[in-house]
């Protein structure tokens, strides 16, 4: 670390950061092998009943219209969770929730992320995270598979990001 490297940063979440948050979290579920491996799987599956309904001059019928809806809304599923579901439930959240609105410090080092606010401090070790993701606009930091400590990049110098992913390196990416 250069000597004049400030490894501390002072902010107030935004709803927007929180929603932004909660949207990487929804695409780090997406990415998970098996869901993946299910989605896929139901891709697959559709595909074929289209081609038995089709190799069976389309006489399914309505319950053919059934499926087709069904798979559809499945299919839209991904994208209303990370477009719609989860942005406004992290707004309405984030409006309820009063500890997520007052202003924090943080801080880090190798031994891990510091956090300090009006309710108290707190040093989590970098051992005790299970992984972090990150996009253009956030850092997250998980405890538990869906628990997460937020670090908008927005606070932060690029200097200061390239500290962070250097003294986060421990924690599975």
């Amino acid at each position: 670390m250069p000597a004049d490297m400030n490894r501390s940063v002072s902010f107030t979440l935004t709803a927007d950061d929180y929603a932004a948050a909660n949207k990487l979290h929804v695409l780090n579920i997406y990415r998970d092998r098996f869901r993946l491996a299910m989605i896929a799987a139901g891709v697959l599956l559709y595909a074929l009943f289209i081609g038995s309904d089709y190799a069976s001059g389309w006489s399914f019928g309505a319950f053919a219209g059934i499926v087709h809806l069904f798979a559809f809304l499945l299919l839209l599923l991904p994208f209303l969770s990370y477009f719609l579901f989860a942005p406004d439930m992290a707004r309405k959240t984030f409006r309820k929730q009063k500890s997520l609105q007052q202003p924090l410090t943080w801080s880090w080092s190798e031994a891990g992320l510091r956090v300090a606010s009006d309710s108290g401090e707190w040093l989590t070790p970098w051992e005790h995270y299970l992984k972090r993701a990150e996009n253009a606009e956030m850092f997250l930091f998980y405890q538990a598979p869906r628990l997460f400590q937020i670090v908008p990049k927005r606070a932060l110098t690029p200097e200061q990001m390239a500290d962070l992913r250097g003294c986060a390196d421990r924690v599975a990416g």
